[in-house]
């Protein structure tokens, strides 16, 4: 029986990441037309996840995990701290552009339910760049300065793209403006 549970659970969790991927709007689709699509009674949305919002959460961090794995076993280690961290934060900004239904749910559900997600993935490479210089305290307080704007602008591009005289959606401006950042706060 237990089984049969975890098989139900993965089955409507897969079926939203495949509509995630699918780039579906999630917003117009109902658990009951997951539960269908997953082969689940309904219920069992509300039982495994208590919410579809926490449901989409679950998918969309799945995604994301599996995309920062996937570009961290690109980063080369060799290379100098810095430019892996700058690497680093372009890779996460390219991958919330060019996805950015997904990651606009999943920079949301961070900032609203206090997950540290984005910032731990940066925690090794500031520690290289620190190289035990800071306290642990120290690098995670460095994390949330360099990650929390990044977030508030992502949230924000449209009205920061004035703000700052800096088209975020363009690349090659958006990379300029990360290395600015990254090299402030290292100051």
């Amino acid at each position: 029986m237990e089984g049969q549970n975890t098989d139900a659970k993965e089955r409507i969790l897969n079926t939203v990441i495949k509509l995630l991927l699918e780039e579906k709007d999630l917003s117009r689709i109902t658990t009951r037309q997951i539960a269908k699509e997953a082969n689940v009674n309904s219920a069992l949305i509300n039982y495994y996840f208590q919410s579809k919002e926490n449901l989409l959460n679950r998918a969309v961090e799945a995604c994301m995990t599996d995309i920062v794995n996937e570009m961290f076993d690109k980063n080369p280690e060799h290379e100098d701290p810095v430019v892996r961290l700058k690497t680093m934060i372009k890779s996460i900004s390219a991958f919330a552009f060019n996805n950015y239904f997904l990651s606009e749910i999943a920079i949301a559900s961070e900032l609203k339910n206090g997950s540290f997600t984005t910032t731990q993935m940066i925690l090794p490479v500031l520690g290289e760049v620190f190289q035990g210089e800071k306290t642990e305290s120290e690098l995670k307080l460095i994390a949330l300065q360099l990650i929390a704007p990044l977030q508030v602008l992502f949230l924000n591009a449209r009205k920061y793209k004035l703000y700052l005289a800096s088209d975020i959606f363009d690349e090659k401006q958006r990379n300029q403006l990360l290395d600015k950042i990254v090299e402030n706060v290292l100051k």
